[in-house]
């Protein structure tokens, strides 16, 4: 039996999966489709390890394909690949699909072969991690004392005010006006979700998010994003696996969905914390360098991770 991880490539091109097939044959078992409906065949039949499909194929899109994976076998890490940037697919691949990683067509071979192996170790990590149950989700957060809350940020007051009125119907919010403001809120109170747009004021809330998210994956975000994002919405899900967007304007219905959703997969994390190896982020040398932003965030999370057990090791 091949004891090797499993990859399954689905483009609707022929000579991309041949391709992928070719560069990936030696390290690992590879599987190739031509078609959703013909890679949803392999994998009610097969355990895969990481999918990576095409995004615009006829029959059924990347977006739609993968939230088929996500319900066949959820373990398995979803990867898009995409030539152009539409944030409608963006956001559906992130909310409908969890994908782990946006891979830009035309590719580079040492990049995408360094991300699949991002990816089946990750998987492998998360496999290990028992999964708890909705209920036991709910029963934990039910029992939990200091019930995390929900971070805001925003630089406007009066959406800041709409929002946590809104979201405070289920939710203990908190509101930051600055990503400054927000790493103050996090050293002396239980965040379980952030709620950010791309951009803060003139600030670019990427580094913050990428740092934060590397330090302590246990905490969810949930981005407000605009169409003109969606250059910045691709690098921030790969640096800061954000877990669900809204697109403004914004539905009511929408954000309280994607928020109760981000809070219940953060009390995953806290039940089963390897759980968060899903959530890997890719590197961000840029945030990485920022001297000032990592030594604030790192202090405001010591005080943090005192007040909460069973934190990421």
């Amino acid at each position: 039996m091949d004891m090797r991880p499993c990859i399954l490539f689905v483009d609707d091109e022929e000579r991309v999966v041949n391709q992928l097939r070719i560069i990936f044959r030696q390290d690992y078992e590879v599987h190739t489709a031509t078609s959703g409906a013909a890679a949803l065949q392999i994998l009610r039949s097969t355990q895969i390890d990481v999918v990576v499909s095409d995004q615009r194929m006829p029959g059924m899109t990347g977006i739609e394909f993968l939230a088929q994976v996500r319900r066949l076998q959820p373990q398995a890490m979803r990867l898009l690949l995409t030539g152009y940037s539409d944030l409608a697919a963006i956001v559906g691949s992130v909310n409908e699909g969890e994908v782990f990683r946006f891979i830009n067509k035309p590719w580079d071979h040492a990049e995408i072969q360094a991300i699949i192996a991002t990816a089946v170790k990750a998987g492998n990590a998360a496999r290990a991690a028992a999964v708890p149950t909705d209920q036991a989700v709910q029963d934990f957060m039910a029992q939990d004392s200091q019930r995390p809350q929900v971070l805001i940020i925003d630089d406007q007051r009066s959406d800041l005010d709409a929002m946590a009125q809104l979201l405070g119907e289920d939710h203990a919010c908190l509101t930051a006006e600055s990503v400054k403001d927000a790493i103050d809120l996090l050293s002396r109170h239980d965040v379980g979700v952030i709620v950010t747009e791309a951009r803060v004021g003139n600030s670019d809330v990427g580094h913050f998010l990428h740092l934060l998210k590397r330090h302590y994956p246990l905490i969810n975000t949930v981005m407000l994003t605009r169409a003109s994002d969606a250059d910045l919405v691709i690098r921030l899900i790969n640096t800061s696996q954000i877990f669900r967007f809204a697109t403004k304007p914004l539905r009511k219905s929408v954000l309280q969905l994607a928020v109760s959703a981000a809070m219940k997969e953060h009390g995953r994390f806290r039940i089963s914390p390897e759980l968060a190896h899903r959530h890997q982020v890719a590197e961000d040398k840029e945030a990485s360098s920022d001297s000032v932003l990592l030594g604030s965030i790192v202090q405001s999370l010591k005080s943090l991770r005192k007040r909460v057990t069973g934190l990421w090791k």
